[in-house]
């Protein structure tokens, strides 16, 4: 898209390679940026088939890069924005209900999730609790805070969205023009795979009136209120490990039903009319 359409339409995602098939990519660039600053020359490392941010590293020096393994490697953000000293990303839900025509809500409710450790600019690559926000990570530190009340959406390393926007507002920062911005990435990332998806569904026989997806959106906003995708996951956790995990998954999976039409299945009530279609049938046939 970056190539159809130029690449400032197309800026939201960091630099990203996949290794070890774009290595040679990866070493021109990162040669590049050595020469020119090798202080924000920071990557970080996501290995394939892995979740929960399991294998997550950050590298400054090339040496440590492992080209015998399928990974992803994408530039480190190094000027978050940042909420009472942390580090935070976003996890928005994103409804896609059609393609022909496309259908997209997203959720006005969500998720953010902090680092439990304060975020400096002397970047320790081995603090793993300072650069990732995975809560399945950040809950194993001692100094991580749990929410335990739902009402208390702004307590603790996980917030509401609601919480959040709150928060911003009060420091005068323009959602309006933050959310426009985070809207843009939510359309163009679907938009990417718009055809792979329309030439999927055409094989499977699938159609607007029989699928639909809830995606997980991670976006995390720098200094400059930016937004960057991260990434997108196809299956999002509904695990409600706290209330407030339970009062937006639960709420996000209602609307998701109620925009999707699925109604409740009351198996007694089908098998009734099962038996009344054939009684019918079989009348009919007695009859002819």
């Amino acid at each position: 898209m970056q190539e159809r359409f130029g690449k400032q339409h197309y800026d939201f995602v960091p630099d990203t390679y996949i290794l070890p098939d774009e290595f040679g990519e990866f070493y021109e660039h990162y040669q590049k940026l050595k020469q020119h600053d090798s202080k924000k020359n920071i990557w970080i490392v996501k290995p394939a088939n892995a979740a929960q941010g399991r294998g997550i590293a950050l590298i400054d020096d090339i040496n440590d890069v492992n080209v015998d393994e399928l990974s992803v490697i994408s530039r480190y953000v190094t000027n978050p924005l940042l909420i009472n000293g942390h580090k935070f990303d976003l996890r928005i839900y994103v409804l896609i209900t059609c393609y022909e025509p496309l259908r997209i809500y997203v959720f006005q409710e969500g998720l953010a999730r902090f680092a439990s450790e304060t975020y400096t600019s002397k970047i320790n690559k081995n603090n793993k609790y300072m650069h990732l926000t995975n809560y399945s990570i950040n809950k194993k530190n001692e100094k991580f805070i749990k929410n335990e009340n739902c009402e208390q959406d702004d307590f603790g390393y996980k917030w509401s969205l609601g919480a959040f926007c709150r928060h911003l507002e009060q420091v005068g920062i323009d959602m309006n023009l933050l959310w426009s911005r985070t809207y843009d990435v939510i359309i163009k990332t679907i938009l990417c795979g718009e055809n792979y998806v329309q030439n999927a569904m055409k094989k499977n026989g699938t159609h607007r009136t029989n699928c639909f997806e809830i995606m997980g959106f991670d976006v995390l906003i720098d200094s400059d209120l930016k937004p960057w995708l991260l990434e997108v996951n196809l299956s999002p956790s509904l695990a409600c490990d706290s209330p407030l995990d339970m009062s937006i998954k639960s709420n996000c999976v209602c609307d998701a039903f109620n925009i999707t039409g699925i109604k409740r299945f009351d198996r007694k009530k089908e098998s009734l009319n099962k038996i009344k279609h054939r009684m019918k049938g079989l009348y009919n046939k007695g009859k002819k």
